[in-house]
């Protein structure tokens, strides 16, 4: 639909909120880049200087970048190419490339002008989003040379990074297909030959490895920076499953959403990673090198407790290949973010200076998402290193922090062995009752989802669980499940009003997790949750399936290869006459979905009756004509035989891979034993 009205923005500023006398042009507005002595910033003809040293972080002032005004009659064309954007009439995608064109003559010469304006920018953006490859090389090839303005500055910053996340898919088509994607022929001969989008963004990684350390530290140019790193590592981009912030600000992501500005979302079938040229991991080493071996033990430490900078380091962690160079500049980044750990990685001695700061880190809510990802990375020496010299026999201690808790998570759950990991339970399997008052129940589940893993201390960690909500071994356990997924105790359970039992708002998300990573365990161990579950009256378990929180724990037990058959068939059973109740709900729906995937033939045909029955009822709902898609309803109804025929193939499907998959847990209990 054309829009008739335009939503105003001027109030939607995207990145920090400035106070008036911030924004007063005597110190210079906006972060961005150098001022020269005289308080005027470089224009787009004065070449830009060298102001500092990479390593000099601290000294580094990014001033704002000024080049001109745009004016009324360029800020009106652009309203209507944007209404052009957000309606477009294009018949063919012949069309629209020639609205592109048209758009791309326009901007000619004015490239820097629009994308540090505001207005300008977010059109940019949007045009930018449905260029072809061809375009997009000759609009980055307008911005060479002026990276570092255009990184830290606060509108152009959001249009570069919208770039080189387009610039992905570019470079991985030329390197897929060898050759870059060619445009019309130069008029003028002087213009000279335009490059490829892998030499474009080497130009631009250039532009900015001067000053790399002092970006990363900056407001607006850090996201830029931590896109430009996934690019050169050959990862893919996924701002939909951004949950930690690391590519875009908070600010930012709610500016997309609430303006309905497509983020990035990895295809489910889509490889993790990307394919990109030999040049661009080069790259990636050397600006590793520059920020972890080129800079000084207080700059690294400094940046460590950055809340712009330390998602950087996290990313340069975690990206770093298995080679010789990136294990080397892994090793040295970790050895200065922990004040030497890996150069005394076997030494005894103590060393002061690292032992406060290893306290100060682990408690600061920037420094411990460091650790956090430390945790997962570090070599075993130095996870072991940590362990044993700060963290064991203080882990009830850590664990009871408001911040320090999720890194022993991590670091519960990333145990290098498991005669490691049972000396932690041994340590924490006193702490339960502790833990479950002080609201730590993420330390719990972190033992839990640890001990599935490595197969070892389930026993233990079930006693202490059991223990901590007043179920000893002799007293009966029915209430288990009542209990955990409410993270009460029996005598919170017990002396709770009726109305509180059954108010489904009372179930804990951490205590569904709970439950979800017991079931995983051996059947000798998840008895425990399967007898409690089961003993529970058939009405009360169904009304779990509407919530979002019961309904994953309800699902668990349907999923789990550790629960016996026999018991997933009589929960089915419990069922019988619900699932079109099930089958119209958000998370109910889900439920039917489970149990069809674990029904035999017989289970199938009579689930499909009873949905053929209400089958109008359920086509005219939204959700329940998903189902009876899912279990061809309507094949059934016309093609019965056809349709037993189908299920049969897909049992016998099904029982062809159940072997292949069983053999698998047993060639990997073996390498831990031998480990």
């Amino acid at each position: 639909m054309p829009r008739t009205v335009r939503k105003a923005r001027p109030n939607k500023k995207r990145g920090k909120r400035q106070t008036k006398e911030e924004e007063t042009p005597e110190n210079g507005g906006e972060s961005g880049f150098f001022m020269d002595p005289q308080g005027q910033a470089p224009s787009e003809d004065q070449p830009m200087e060298n102001a500092s040293s990479s390593h000099m972080y601290q000294e580094q002032h990014f001033q704002a970048a000024s080049f001109g005004e745009i004016d009324e009659q360029m800020l009106g064309y652009f309203k209507n190419v944007e209404k052009m954007l957000d309606d477009p009439q294009f018949e063919t995608a012949e069309d629209q490339r020639l609205f592109v064109d048209s758009v791309y003559c326009e901007v000619e010469g004015n490239e820097l002008r629009l994308t540090t304006n505001y207005s300008c920018s977010l059109i940019l953006e949007k045009l930018l989003k449905i260029s072809n490859a061809f375009q997009l090389r000759v609009f980055m090839d307008k911005l060479s040379g002026r990276s570092v303005e255009l990184f830290a500055h606060r509108f152009a910053s959001h249009v570069c990074q919208t770039l080189i996340t387009l610039a992905a898919d570019v470079v991985e088509r030329e390197v897929i297909e060898g050759k870059p994607a060619e445009g019309p022929e130069p008029q003028d001969e002087s213009q000279g030959v335009l490059l490829s989008m892998e030499e474009l963004v080497l130009g631009m990684c250039e532009d900015i490895k001067p000053v790399v350390g002092g970006l990363i530290s900056q407001q607006f140019a850090s996201h830029v920076i931590r896109y430009l790193l996934f690019l050169l590592a050959g990862k893919r981009v996924d701002e939909m499953g951004d949950r930690k912030g690391r590519l875009r600000s908070k600010k930012s992501a709610k500016y997309k959403t609430e303006n309905n500005d497509t983020l990035t979302k990895a295809s489910a079938h889509a490889s993790s990673t990307r394919s990109v040229p030999a040049s661009f991991k080069n790259m990636f080493r050397t600006l590793s090198t520059e920020l972890a071996i080129n800079s000084s033990e207080t700059e690294v430490r400094t940046l460590s407790v950055h809340q712009v900078a330390n998602p950087v380091l996290q990313l340069l962690l975690e990206m770093q290949e298995d080679d010789e160079e990136g294990q080397k500049a892994k090793t040295v980044l970790l050895d200065r973010i922990l004040w030497g750990i890996v150069t005394d990685v076997d030494s005894t001695a103590e060393s002061k200076d690292r032992d406060s700061w290893f306290e100060t880190l682990i408690r600061d809510s920037v420094g411990s998402h460091l650790l956090e990802v430390i945790a997962k990375v570090a070599p075993t020496p130095v996870y072991n290193k940590i362990y044993t010299t700060y963290l064991r026999n203080k882990l009830e201690k850590f664990s009871l922090h408001p911040i320090a808790n999720f890194v022993i998570q991590h670091l519960l759950t990333n145990a290098r062995s498991p005669q490691q990991f049972d000396m932690m339970v041994q340590e924490l399997s006193g702490s339960f009752e502790k833990l479950i008052k002080g609201g730590k129940y993420g330390v719990i589940r972190s033992l839990i989802e640890a001990s599935v893993t490595l197969k070892t201390s389930e026993k233990e960690i079930l006693r202490s669980l059991t223990d901590a909500l007043h179920m000893p071994e002799n007293q009966d356990r029915k209430e288990f499940v009542n209990c955990v997924m409410r993270m009460w105790n029996l005598e919170d359970w017990t002396n709770s009003p009726e109305e509180d039992k059954r108010n489904l708002r009372n179930f804990h998300l951490q205590g569904s997790l709970i439950l979800q990573a017991i079931v995983k365990m051996p059947a000798e161990h998840n008895n425990l949750v399967i007898s409690s579950f089961l003993s529970q009256n058939p009405d009360t378990t169904f009304r779990w399936c509407f919530s979002p929180v019961g309904s994953r724990a309800y699902q668990s037990i349907l999923s789990s290869p550790e629960v016996n058959i026999k018991i997933k068939r009589k929960v089915l059973r419990n069922l019988e006459g619900r699932y079109v109740d099930l089958a119209k709900d958000k998370f109910g729906s889900h439920i039917v979905e489970q149990c069809w995937s674990v029904a035999d033939i017989d289970m199938k045909e009579r689930i499909a009756n009873e949905l053929l029955k209400r089958e109008r009822e359920l086509s005219e709902h939204y959700i329940g004509k998903c189902i009876l898609w899912t279990c061809k309803i309507g094949q059934f109804k016309r093609k019965r035989e056809d349709w037993v025929e189908r299920e049969k193939g897909i049992e016998r499907k099904k029982e062809m891979f159940k072997d292949i998959l069983e053999d698998e847990p047993v060639k990997a209990s073996k390498k831990r034993k031998n480990f």
